[in-house]
């Protein structure tokens, strides 16, 4: 996450479980997990209204992923999904991060603020980062195929993803009252 974050409409995380059961369920996913290959289903006409890009490292240069919403428009770096398409826990949740910002973003009013400000402009569920980050965890980790697991070990190989972002998902569930 960048120093500069970037404040768009608020949001509630059971917004953001819904706009990624939505996506399941347009893309017919009723695993636990997502599987890679519902990825590929993206960029294969699922969402006619949006436009999906794999580009060359030396194009995208130091970005996983770029993504302009109000131009429908979302790139990833080919190694990037190179990586979600054989399971990497990480270019997995990149994937998924970007489909969020693309998803949730468009026609948003957009503020940049510097978080270390003493008072920083907004809330983090105005945040472009927290919510993609959160629908991602939404769409990768759903709420059922947390509560079958036992840990973030047995979550980040059921779901492929890394161990940081099931780790997190369990805590973040846990304070919600929504797993013990």
């Amino acid at each position: 996450m960048s120093d500069l974050q970037v404040r768009v409409a608020p949001t509630s995380r059971l917004k953001l479980r819904k706009s990624a059961t939505s996506v399941r369920s347009v893309l017919g996913v009723k695993s636990h997990g997502f599987p890679s290959d519902a990825f590929d289903l993206l960029l294969s006409g699922n969402f006619p209204e949006y436009k999906f890009d794999v580009l060359e490292a030396e194009i995208m240069g130091p970005h996983e992923g770029l993504t302009e919403p109000d131009q429908k428009i979302m790139f990833l770096r080919e190694d990037v999904y190179e990586g979600a398409m054989q399971g990497d826990g990480r270019d997995r949740f990149t994937f998924a991060h970007e489909l969020g910002h693309l998803l949730l973003h468009s026609g948003n009013y957009l503020a940049r603020y510097d978080p270390s400000a003493p008072n920083p402009t907004h809330k983090k569920y105005e945040d472009s980062e927290w919510q993609a980050d959160n629908f991602a965890a939404e769409l990768l980790m759903p709420v059922a195929a947390v509560k079958k697991c036992t840990g973030p070990t047995e979550l980040m190989e059921m779901c492929e993803v890394s161990y940081m972002a099931a780790s997190v998902r369990f805590d973040v569930l846990r304070q919600g009252g929504i797993i013990r």
